[in-house]
């Protein structure tokens, strides 16, 4: 699998939907720009004006303008002088993002060791699976993201997926392209075992448990990545 592909498996992965109340331009170009931003063709700190992109994309103004702003309030731009950059920040802000994801994380496998349909076990079981067959780590990423992302559809609430869609998407930012090998794919798989054995059970602590130490190695492992970039 190229990083090409991988990217665009993630991003249908992360339940990409354009901002609500805007037109049909606003949203294809806030796509656009999401995609490319989360791909790595802006680089971190990247200044991005709206003449530029206008003419890069073959589209107005407006609708350039407003996709910055919906991408800026996603946490992937910030304000500069002269318009957007890129969002590039330190370790201590991936401690922060990773602070809030572990407890609503926590908190969703918790809720989906009590909520869960069988429907939901059957696709975490599948996705599981497929993660523990895969033999390149562009296929453990993507088995990673959609696992999670599974786990917290089985959670059963919609405003916890919501936020945890926008911080594992600012978390991407920090990585340079699409998203850097999670590391040891026997051990992710192991600990995602862990997390199933604990929703079979509908054991809720053992649940929030075994996610939190899940995450807290993740953090780990990211800050480790993100110091030698």
């Amino acid at each position: 699998m190229t990083e090409q592909d991988a990217t665009a498996e993630l991003e249908s992965s992360l339940l990409v939907e354009p901002p609500t109340g805007r037109d049909d331009q606003t949203s294809r170009q806030y796509l656009r720009l999401r995609s490319d931003i989360l791909a790595g063709k802006f680089p971190r700190g990247a200044a991005l004006h709206e003449t530029q992109l206008s003419e890069t994309y073959g589209a107005s103004r407006t609708p350039i303008r407003e996709a910055l702003n919906w991408l800026a309030h996603d946490g992937l731009l910030e304000r500069a002088s002269r318009g957007f950059r890129v969002r590039s920040g330190t370790p201590e802000d991936v401690i922060e993002i990773y602070a809030a994801r572990v407890a609503l994380e926590s908190e969703a496998a918790g809720a989906a060791a009590v909520r869960h349909t069988d429907l939901d076990m059957a696709r975490l079981e599948r996705l599981h699976d497929s993660c523990c067959s895969a033999t390149d780590d562009a296929a453990v990423r993507i088995g990673n993201f959609r696992f999670h992302e599974a786990l917290w559809q089985a959670a059963h609430n919609t405003t916890i997926t919501t936020l945890l869609v926008r911080l594992t998407t600012q978390l991407r930012i920090y990585d340079s392209g699409p998203p850097s090998n999670y590391g040891e794919p026997d051990l992710l798989n192991r600990e995602h075992a862990q997390i199933l054995g604990a929703l079979r059970a509908r054991n809720e602590s053992a649940a929030r448990e075994h996610m939190r130490a899940h995450l807290e190695r993740s953090r780990e492992q990211r800050i480790r990545l993100f110091a030698r970039g």
